[in-house]
């Protein structure tokens, strides 16, 4: 019986792990032109093949905590990692983003 208990902890432990390891291996990753900068959030626009613009041709990315690796100016390529989601609104929204950078 204390053989099937540890069994079970330590599985109990180890999902526990994987399950809170924050960025997944469902990352999705876009680029996108900076339309405007707000305090909380970008507007940007995928660029020209990207899957995101087929949900949308204008999207709000939040910045809620997200280190933004330089400060974008309105115009630059950004790459954003973000969980896969779109919620379908106008414009359309991505709220768990994983990093937000200036692509080259």
């Amino acid at each position: 019986m204390r053989k099937v208990v540890c069994i079970f902890i330590t599985l109990a432990v180890l999902f526990s792990f994987t399950a809170c390891n924050g960025k997944t291996d469902d990352a999705a990753t876009f680029r996108a032109v900076l339309l405007e900068i707000h305090d909380d959030c970008y507007l940007v626009e995928p660029v020209e093949g990207s899957a995101e613009l087929n949900s949308a041709d204008q999207i709000t990315v939040l910045m809620t905590n997200v280190d933004v690796s330089s400060e974008p100016e309105v115009g630059d390529i950004l790459e954003i990692v973000y969980d896969g989601a779109i919620a379908e609104s106008y414009p359309a929204q991505i709220t768990n983003v994983y990093s937000i950078s200036v692509a080259e």
